[in-house]
């Protein structure tokens, strides 16, 4: 994948197809999961053959820089928009999964002229601060804290000993998220491998790299903004995530006015690998691009 210089950064992005920019910011918090192994990204191939469709590594993920600083929202916000200044691209789609939801519409407030349709997919205005995610949220802070008191080598050693008494950041109460059609066993597989015979300096930039990325999400709330976004929005949502439960999209539709919902029945988190998302992109898309 190309590199582009964007706000003091490598950032590492791939762009395929031809026709009106769907730029996508990925989820997850980055770290040595999204560096050793690509992302699985099939659902491009629904679109590409008329929409030119721009995936990026997010800073701290894939093969963009990790920075030893601190990383919020706004900083990603301004990292999008270099990538998208740099590459030249006007009136976009973008969509935000998970993690890049909250990313999108902090973009989409500062940069409205910039966004012709904005897609919602499996995320939140709140992905951390809800009920849901009380211990696990307190668990964030306390490593958190530890990384910034001690650094990255001896917080790596701290937090990844056998004694700690480290609460799973999941939500409790609820049953595995369901797989996707595609759902590959064997890529889980080689993921550990190719995780666990890193070497102890890369393990430890990757592990600073997460945690720091998740940093900026921890008391993230931004229900205020959502009355700020007045262009076309699409929300995804399925009904059986347990990651970013369903009420949390429900939700979120209900705070951006004119919205529609698109609910995936049966679909778990990682939206975006069950074909049904797809289509309602592309619909969505295909709609206010007849008008551009």
């Amino acid at each position: 994948m190309p590199l582009i210089t964007s706000n003091g950064i490598d950032i590492s992005y791939n762009s395929v197809g031809k026709g009106p920019a769907i730029v996508f910011i990925h989820g997850g918090y980055g770290g040595a999961s999204s560096t050793v192994m690509s992302r699985e990204e099939s659902w491009v191939d629904e679109l590409k053959d008329s929409y030119n469709v721009v995936t990026y590594d997010r800073r701290s993920s894939g093969q963009s820089s990790y920075p030893d600083s601190e990383h919020s929202l706004d900083i990603f916000v301004e990292d999008l928009k270099g990538l998208v200044t740099v590459l030249g691209l006007s009136k976009i789609f973008l969509i935000g999964s998970s993690a890049g939801g909250p990313i999108s519409i902090k973009y989409s407030v500062k940069y409205p002229g910039s966004v012709a349709g904005l897609i919602l997919a499996n995320t939140s205005v709140r992905v951390w601060a809800h009920q849901g995610r009380v211990a696990a949220a307190e668990e964030l802070a306390k490593r958190i804290a530890i990384l910034k008191q001690k650094g990255p080598e001896e917080a790596f050693d701290i937090l990844n000993s056998d004694d700690l008494d480290a609460r799973p950041f999941h939500l409790k109460g609820h049953k595995p998220n369901p797989k996707p059609p595609a759902f590959d066993e064997n890529r889980s597989v080689v993921l550990k491998q190719l995780q666990s015979s890193l070497s102890r300096e890369d393990k430890i930039k990757y592990f600073a790299g997460e945690l720091r990325n998740q940093s900026a999400y921890l008391d993230i709330d931004l229900t205020e903004y959502m009355k700020n976004i007045k262009i076309p929005s699409l929300i995804i949502h399925g009904d059986l995530d347990t990651q970013v439960p369903y009420d949390l999209g429900k939700e979120l539709s209900e705070l951006v006015e004119g919205s529609k919902f698109v609910t995936v029945p049966g679909a778990g988190h990682g939206i975006m690998q069950w074909p049904k998302a797809a289509v309602a992109i592309r619909k969505f898309c295909d709609k206010i691009a007849e008008r551009m």
